[in-house]
């Protein structure tokens, strides 16, 4: 496989995984929060802890209740919009970073077509000098259409 059919292929492939893990990332985001708010579960971390005691505790937990202004704002740590941090740089960083490898990919296959086409040009202008500039076109038949200028007679 040549290298610019490698570089379009990363490139597309790069493109596409960004575009797919970034959709799904978004859909379970939306669908864990419609779950858990019909549920009633409190939800204390999203893609990155629970909500509720660990299997086999007392019931007594540290993530604060459902109803409380904390519920928001997680122990030490910080949220925006009720979504942990950590759950933000899955949703946004993963799908950047996929999207970032897919732009270096399309420079490097743009990189790839600018020396394909310099060297057809190349190519061209070496298949062009070997013509003769002059005389190319001469009559060596006689039948009158060469490269001379003609009378009225067609001579």
């Amino acid at each position: 496989m040549s290298a610019l059919k490698t570089a379009e292929t990363l490139r597309l492939a790069l493109f596409s995984m960004g575009k797919v893990v970034g959709f799904g990332f978004m859909a379970a985001l939306v669908l864990s929060r419609l779950y858990f708010s019909e549920v009633g579960v409190p939800r204390g971390g999203g893609f990155s802890g629970g909500g509720g005691p660990p299997s086999g505790s007392s019931g007594v937990s540290d993530v604060p209740s459902a109803g409380s202004p904390a519920a928001d704002f997680p122990v030490g740590g910080f949220s925006v919009a009720g979504t942990p941090l950590a759950d933000l740089a899955l949703l946004v960083g993963i799908p950047a970073g996929l999207f970032l490898l897919g732009g270096i990919a399309s420079l490097w296959e743009k990189k790839l077509r600018e020396e394909r086409r310099a060297r057809e040009k190349e190519s061209l202008r070496e298949a062009l000098g070997r013509i003769p500039a002059e005389g190319a076109f001469r009559d060596d038949f006689g039948d009158g259409f060469g490269d001379g200028p003609r009378d009225s007679s067609g001579q």
